[in-house]
């Protein structure tokens, strides 16, 4: 997808987001850029980038549901953000996972975000029929310096495919507990 048409498309999908928001998630989560190439464009650090997808993301995820949260909740929404883009460190899984076994409105969060995304590529113009698994779009040169994005598409679906595992995983431990306990 090129950057205008995917500019485009988030701004109309999310309007109340700020203009940074809407271009770091159109950029890194449609048109396919890696995080270092969009923070540089947008003159940004990562750990400014990270904050305005997670920021997308939650707006993103608002479309589909509400759902309130504590301060644990933030941090593990943001950490959901970046693992959609890239492998977390192994602390940061660490904290994110036992996060998500003890709360079951995060692993909401997570299980509506993937939902809202699916719902926002579905309503591009010429939106795949299954977005995550199908083909890496054209490849973009932003500059003549400007990678390949296509590695990134192949490995989305993969971590799909992860997330999925982790989402069955955090449920099968709550039905654990909750058995435990009865």
């Amino acid at each position: 997808m090129s950057d205008p048409d995917a500019v485009r498309h988030v701004a109309a999908s999310l309007p109340g987001a700020t203009e940074r928001d809407r271009l770091a998630l159109a950029l890194v989560g449609l048109a396919g850029h890696p995080r270092a190439e969009v923070a540089q464009r947008l003159g940004v650090g990562e750990a400014e980038l990270s904050a305005a997808l997670s920021r997308a993301r939650k707006e993103l995820r608002r479309t589909v549901a509400p759902l309130p949260g504590s301060g644990w909740c933030e941090r593990a929404e943001r950490l959901i953000s970046d693992r959609l883009d890239a492998p977390l460190s192994d602390a940061d899984e660490s904290r994110l996972d036992t996060h998500l076994r003890n709360c079951s409105r995060c692993v909401e969060h997570e299980r509506r975000l993937v939902q809202a995304t699916d719902a926002l590529i579905a309503r591009l113009p010429t939106a795949p029929a299954a977005p995550y698994l199908a083909p890496a779009p054209e490849r973009v040169d932003l500059s003549p310096a400007a990678e390949p994005v296509a590695a990134a598409h192949d490995s989305v679906a993969g971590w799909y495919a992860l997330i999925a595992v982790c989402l069955v995983l955090a449920v099968a431990a709550l039905a654990l507990v909750l058995a435990g306990a009865v």
